[in-house]
């Protein structure tokens, strides 16, 4: 089953200011989530009702909600990995 990607404003904003070559590969992880959100380099980054997991691309780091009744994966953020990447969540 699809599911539909979504992604939240900062996160999109986050794409607009990258290199080429960067975007290139973040895109290709997102666009992936479509067929797999839970593919084999994720992991869930709490362990409550919350289904927040995380994807590991070299430096950076796309932070993502699924919600599996609606089909939807939700782009929360994609970042550059710092001590305070996972604050906040």
């Amino acid at each position: 089953m699809l599911y539909k990607v979504l992604l939240k404003s900062s996160a999109a904003k986050f794409l607009d200011r990258i290199s080429q070559k960067d975007y290139k590969i973040i895109s290709f992880h997102i666009a992936n989530l479509v067929n797999e959100p839970r593919p084999l380099n994720s992991k869930k980054i709490l362990s409550n009702k919350n289904n927040i997991y995380r994807i590991r691309i070299g430096r950076f780091r796309i932070i993502y909600v699924i919600d599996d009744n609606n089909k939807t994966v939700n782009i929360l953020e994609v970042k550059l990995r710092r001590e305070d990447t996972y604050r906040g969540f």
